[in-house]
């Protein structure tokens, strides 16, 4: 790998929208926020296509010749306003293989050659459809993945303006059937809950129709929700691999929840409950609200998350309401109308799962203990203000402070800081109680993912939580049952 980057450059959400109308991939995970935040990637990701072509457009104007097989894998996501830079790995006459790399980590691993490669065009699809724009991705279950085929028409649009020496190597013809594969993974096969892994296409002008590209699913694998698709026309030939996401986890409703709480047992009780629009946070207002209690959940990005659970205790019958809240922001502040709370919950959390490229680092440390320690820190101090009676909070510790994997080494840190906070406040905070459990790996939208991982039921796991802390706030306890 060279030392210095041959190209950098990062993508706007305008660079984004651009390229959705330029490959009609309008895939939302690519633009909408509150769609992405509720995926594995967390955040609106770059079109792995559009990577690709810049990166290879930037290498093919340093060095240019005549390009017959392109091989690509995306490793990791690029996010928006990411600085991504081209870094060479190896070139010869025959080919040239390079990175692209965001914050020391490649994102994407890319060949090009002048030979085609090994993969066999014979028997690619060829189509017999007329090709459909799709305005709204497919959202298909892994079951009906199997055998879909169908084919995608190519751009209209100018392609050599925007990938000028892309399209001296390949032809604008290939170019456009390249970014068509965005359409067919994003748009048609997965579709909505996709994820592009890679491809392997030798560019040939003879394959298939003109300004048409036929796909077809020839292999799928539960265990791993992967599936192959094979494309010919417009210029390529070649396969395309990809993965299904599981959708975003529901957590149950109230009228699955009610049934598990008996009586009142939470009557009479204020429960401020931080991240309350989803996950465990949602769960735990359900429960109290199902319990006679009344819920007050906060919310950062997205209200109509908020909104929604607020409708389902609504319609029950329980009792919510909804404070807009950032655990980064002085507590005190946000907090000026809400008066006194029994008790708190605290599920502030950002995105778990990032990419590293060293055992520790000490930013990311920094950042997971503006959020288990610092913010909770401020939400405690802001509650037990004006000498209030005595306040029980719940801290959400986690085992994965035990199980020491390196992908998670700063959150587990982080974790047990706000561990040893709550036992400082337990000894020498007058009017404060908290309680602190190590949770278990539970479905959530954080913790989905495609490979095989056990998760428990939010559910089973906070439904004791919630009798302790609320048993704790009040006075006279209600018994559990």
């Amino acid at each position: 790998m060279t030392s210095a980057p041959l190209a950098s450059r990062s993508f706007s959400m305008d660079d984004q929208i651009a390229f959705a109308r330029l490959s009609s991939d309008w895939n939302p995970v690519h633009r909408d926020h509150a769609f992405a935040r509720r995926t594995q990637v967390g955040a609106p990701v770059v079109h792995g296509i559009n990577n690709l072509a810049w990166a290879a457009n930037a290498v093919l104007q340093c060095f240019p010749f005549k390009v017959s097989n392109i091989r690509a894998r995306f490793l990791q996501p690029l996010y928006l306003d990411e600085l991504a830079s081209v870094r060479i790995r190896n070139r010869t006459d025959r080919l040239i293989e390079f990175q692209v790399v965001a914050a020391n980590v490649a994102v994407a691993l890319i060949r090009l050659s002048s030979g085609p490669g090994k993969f066999a065009v014979a028997g690619t699809p060829s189509a017999t459809s007329t090709p459909v724009r799709m305005s709204q991705p497919a959202d298909l279950r892994f079951e009906q993945l199997a055998g879909q085929s169908g084919a995608v028409a190519t751009s209209d649009k100018d392609v050599r303006s925007l990938f000028p020496a892309l399209s001296d190597a390949i032809g604008p013809s290939a170019v456009k059937a390249l970014l068509a594969t965005s359409e067919i993974v994003g748009m048609a096969c997965p579709g909505l809950h996709s994820l592009f892994a890679g491809l392997d296409v030798n560019c040939d002008p003879k394959a298939g129709r003109e300004n048409v590209l036929a796909y077809s699913v020839t292999k799928v694998d539960a265990r791993f929700r992967s599936l192959q698709i094979e494309v010919s026309g417009a210029g390529i030939a070649g396969r395309l691999e990809a993965f299904a996401r599981p959708a975003p986890p529901t957590q149950p409703g109230m009228a699955e929840i009610a049934p598990h709480v008996a009586g009142s047992p939470f009557a009479g009780q204020y429960s401020l409950i931080i991240g309350g629009s989803r996950g465990l946070g949602e769960v735990t207002a359900k429960i109290i609200a199902a319990g006679g209690g009344r819920a007050v959940i906060t919310y950062r990005e997205s209200g109509d998350d908020a909104e929604r659970v607020a409708a389902d205790i609504r319609r029950a019958g329980g009792q919510c309401e909804i404070l807009h809240y950032d655990a980064l922001a002085p507590a005190n502040a946000q907090l000026q109308t809400l008066g006194a709370v029994d008790c708190a919950y605290y599920f502030a959390t950002p995105r778990i799962f990032r990419r590293k490229s060293a055992l520790f680092e000490p930013q990311t440390l920094h950042m997971f203990l503006r959020y288990y320690a610092d913010g909770f820190n401020d939400l405690c101090t802001a509650l037990s203000r004006d000498g209030a009676e005595k306040l029980t909070v719940f801290y959400p510790s986690t085992m994965a402070v035990d199980e020491r994997a390196s992908a998670t080494t700063e959150y587990a840190m982080a974790k047990m800081a706000g561990e040893v906070l709550a036992q400082y406040l337990n000894e020498f905070a007058i009017n404060i109680d908290v309680i602190c459990r190590r949770l278990p790996r539970i479905l959530t939208d954080q913790t989905a993912t495609i490979g095989v991982a056990s998760a428990d039921n939010a559910l089973d796991v906070m439904l004791p939580i919630v009798y302790e802390v609320q048993q704790s706030a009040r006075r006279d306890p209600v018994p559990h049952g």
